[in-house]
């Protein structure tokens, strides 16, 4: 008598592969060559696999309006790999965005916008994104779901070309940019929320950082 097959299990896919799959879904319903869709579908997509679509950064609204321009067609039923989207979004849309720390990301859209650059038409969700992910304890590029830093730089370049070309000592971004939005805001430099619980905080502020 043949030996029955034992099944076989396989392990369950980890929050960065179920980030990736959604991202990559999203990337299906974007144009071709938008230099900010890999971004947003990153972070959308990360945030669906933690369940935590507020972590974007983006409110309901602008949650829905960033889709509507740059994921059209994602909300439909017929792709099945964005169920996680249409089970999640509706429940966003009754809770709502919250901001632990509003005079910091007040102080954060208030530089974003003094260094906007003039063409990009995705600006202002970018400026939500990043004001929000500077208050959570990692670095930006991983927080974000990208690949590393040089992704970050490349962002804030298309985004804020001047705020790059200020960061001379090539200070770690999150670091760079809570100094930044409090010189400009005329106060004393204070470290980003997150950094307190970031592996890296000795490093960035140590006396030769």
């Amino acid at each position: 008598m043949d030996a029955m097959p034992v099944p076989t299990s396989h392990p369950a896919p980890s929050l960065a592969d179920r980030a990736q799959r959604l991202s990559r879904a999203l990337l299906r319903h974007a144009p071709p060559v938008h230099p900010d869709a890999g971004f947003f579908a990153a972070v959308i997509g990360t945030s669906l696999a933690q369940r935590n679509l507020a972590r974007s950064g983006l409110a309901p609204a602008e949650l829905h309006d960033l889709i509507d321009h740059l994921f059209p067609g994602a909300l439909s039923g017929h792709d099945t790999a964005l169920s996680a989207l249409r089970d999640q979004l509706p429940e966003y849309d009754r809770v709502g965005a919250s901001d632990p720390q509003p005079g910091f990301t007040l102080l954060m859209r208030v530089l974003f916008d003094a260094y906007r650059a003039p063409g990009p038409d995705t600006t202002q969700w970018v400026s939500s994104i990043l004001a929000l992910a500077c208050l959570r304890p990692d670095h930006l590029w991983r927080d974000l779901g990208l690949s590393g830093r040089e992704d970050v730089t490349a962002l804030l370049a298309r985004h804020y070309p001047g705020l790059v070309s200020r960061n001379v000592d090539n200070l770690r971004w999150k670091k760079f940019l809570a100094y930044a939005a409090c010189e400009h805001a005329g106060l004393p430099l204070t470290a980003a929320p997150g950094c307190g619980g970031c592996e890296d905080e000795t490093f960035c502020y140590s006396v030769a950082a």
